[in-house]
């Protein structure tokens, strides 16, 4: 399913049986740690992962730096992700045309800053979600496609991007600050066929994410463009 999210997080183990990739949205307002999360599901499994391209429009000012599980204290897993920077849609269509044509896919194909590409026509949106889509698939003899996370800040750009969005992302990742401090946020990962589930994430210097579950939170955040948090965070999953 979204299992290159799930390792991110820490939910899946060496040798677990992998399931089709499901693309996947990650949600948040501004400075939710959207960028950091999907570096992570980059680098996490060190050098045993699959080969990641992450796509943004602009260049990162740095790498985030190493964390507990998530696999950045690794240098092999530097070695398997490429870095593009397209600025404009323009560029970005490019890139993706130049990623459908290779012989083989990136295992991860990430998007951040999804909302800096959309205008605000429709077609404009389904069409960036196709090519996206289009671009994990293999031209050569049938093969998984690669799993595709793009991220998206809350509010979105248009009334009409979520649900356009949707049909092409089946699976959401939503993050969502916890009132009163800045450095942590509440992650809800929702996929087809499963029950959703949550984890809690504390931002520290350099860049520094640690995560925790969080089970047993309400499940009372439907589907919606509010940027809410659910109740229920205090440190004892801290320990």
């Amino acid at each position: 399913m979204a299992a290159a999210l799930e390792r991110a997080l820490g939910s899946v183990t060496a040798g677990e049986a992998a399931a089709p990739p499901v693309p996947v949205l990650v949600l948040g307002p501004a400075g939710s740690g959207r960028t950091a999360l999907l570096l992570r599901a980059a680098l996490a499994g060190g050098g045993d992962g699959p080969r990641a391209l992450f796509l943004a429009p602009s260049a990162l000012p740095r790498l985030p730096g190493g964390d507990d599980d998530g696999g950045g204290n690794d240098p092999r897993a530097l070695q398997r992700l490429e870095l593009r920077y397209p600025p404009t849609l323009g560029a970005l269509g490019r890139e993706l045309a130049a990623v459908a044509a290779r012989p083989r896919p990136p295992g991860l194909l990430l998007l951040d800053g999804l909302e800096r590409y959309l205008g605000g026509a429709p077609v404009a949106t389904a069409r960036l979600a196709a090519l996206l889509l289009e671009a994990a698939r293999s031209p050569g003899p049938p093969r998984p496609p690669g799993q595709v996370l793009a991220s998206l800040r809350l509010p979105p750009p248009g009334p009409h991007v979520l649900p356009l969005l949707r049909r092409y992302f089946p699976a959401e990742c939503r993050l969502r600050p916890v009132p009163g401090d800045p450095q942590r946020f509440c992650a809800r990962l929702a996929c087809p066929g499963a029950p959703p589930r949550r984890w809690r994430l504390r931002f520290g210097p350099h860049g520094r994410l640690r995560v925790a579950p969080a089970d047993g939170d309400s499940d009372g955040d439907e589907d919606t463009a509010s940027d809410g948090d659910e109740a229920g965070d205090g440190d004892e999953a801290w320990g």
